[in-house]
């Protein structure tokens, strides 16, 4: 070939020549939070209808938030989550537009979503409950779970799974499940204990699942799709929601910066329409549709928002100094406990020493009314983005007066006396 034909078939591909081969353009940006298996199938189903590229970029919530806020970073259309207080933050900072001429949500959905209904879409909905391996609970000699008491059970030591509030939206719903239902002290009461008995923390929701199904735990908390998933595939997987399951509605919010609004409008109608329903019913995304309210009417329990809302940082924080920043002390506590449990002598001052070790091992540094206080949401204001020196120095404060407590509860379980 000489060199003239050479430079002239460079110039050709450089121009794109012939058409079919040039890449075609993003005509849409989604930002979510969901994995990439069940959601990659809903995008590609729009893509091929619309003969056009999607991109779709997965976040964690605290990542998702961070990479909004950024100017250097790809400017987003679309987001996808779970997480109100992920739109709510978006929301507060007034980077959603509004939606539009879209279906309102059904009557039945409205108590359990939230009230920025002009900003944020719901488009499917699902419930939390508890996933467990039945193999590996029979190999263990284990009972299948039914509430977080269950996990909370000396049994269940070194078997349990979860993720934190500040690596996903949906276990942060989880933990103010708890703290709602039960009370503030004894929620926390209750998460320590499950804290004492994890085998690990897992970095994303869709890990504890995924653990759980390999057979590397027996059971965790989960959001019932993931759950749904793994009972496609595996027959020794189980699940059952939680009394009181709180309802986490589907969310998609449209950005005040898309580049491409009129198509992220098109991809909600074919979310809200029979096709796009039924594809998110399948089994590899197991949303429940708006079409079937019955698990939203039947759940008695409505997380009290504003509260969700106020407490959003200073809660994410707390359980990152009490539990995942204590895990090994915690486990190591936790288990020295339970084995006095069945060993020590049965006096009554063996039991007021384990009472108050047991109360040690269970408390959290502050009060829910501290929890709540403007100050502490003033210092906590910027932990989704760049954590001050005062917050840092307070969340040290918190992590040292959570490990002195657990020395505490170990000292006082060493002077048990034993047969």
């Amino acid at each position: 070939m000489t060199q003239k034909k050479l430079l002239a078939l460079l110039l050709m591909l450089w121009l794109g020549w012939p058409n079919t081969g040039q890449a075609k353009e993003n005509c849409l940006v989604i930002l979510t939070s969901f994995s990439e298996l069940p959601f990659k199938g809903l995008v590609d189903k729009f893509s091929a209808k619309e003969q056009c590229e999607v991109r779709v970029i997965y976040r964690r919530t605290l990542p998702a938030i961070r990479l909004l806020t950024d100017e250097n970073q790809p400017r987003i259309d679309l987001v996808v989550s779970s997480s109100p207080t992920l739109f709510q933050t978006l929301h507060q900072q007034h980077l959603l537009a509004p939606l539009g001429e879209l279906p309102a949500a059904p009557a039945w959905l409205k108590r359990h979503s939230l009230p920025a209904s002009d900003y944020v879409l719901p488009v499917a909905y699902s419930g939390i409950g508890l996933m467990f391996n039945r193999d590996y609970l029979n190999k263990h000699g284990l009972p299948q779970p039914r509430s977080w008491q269950d996990l909370a059970q000396p049994g269940f030591n070194g078997h349990v799974m979860m993720s934190s509030p500040s690596h996903s939206g949906t276990t942060h719903m989880m933990v103010e499940n708890i703290l709602q239902s039960e009370g503030w002290d004894a929620g926390w009461g209750l998460l320590m204990r499950i804290g004492g008995n994890l085998a690990s923390l897992s970095a994303r929701s869709f890990g504890v699942s995924d653990a759980i199904s390999r057979g590397l735990v027996g059971a965790g908390p989960v959001i019932d799709n993931y759950a749904s998933v793994a009972r496609s595939h595996f027959d020794y997987v189980g699940f059952t929601y939680l009394p009181d399951t709180v309802i986490l509605p589907t969310y998609c919010g449209l950005t005040a910066k898309a580049e491409h609004a009129a198509k992220a409008r098109e991809f909600l109608s074919f979310l809200l329409s029979p096709e796009g329903q039924a594809i998110l019913t399948e089994p590899e995304f197991a949303k429940t549709p708006l079409s079937d309210g019955k698990l939203a009417n039947s759940t008695a329990f409505v997380i009290e928002k504003q509260q969700l809302f106020i407490r959003n940082n200073v809660i994410k924080a707390l359980f990152e100094q009490a539990i995942a920043q204590q895990l090994p002390k915690l486990r190591y506590t936790w288990l020295a406990i339970i084995k006095a449990q069945g060993a020590m002598k049965d006096t009554p001052k063996n039991h007021e020493v384990l009472t108050q070790a047991i109360a040690l091992a269970s408390r959290v540094p502050i009060s829910e009314a501290e929890a709540m206080s403007p100050d502490l949401q003033t210092v906590f204001a910027d932990y989704e983005q760049q954590p001050s020196a005062q917050m840092e120095r307070t969340m040290q404060d918190w992590r040292m007066q959570v490990a002195q407590q657990l020395e505490q509860a170990m000292a006082l379980v060493r002077t048990l006396e034993y047969p």
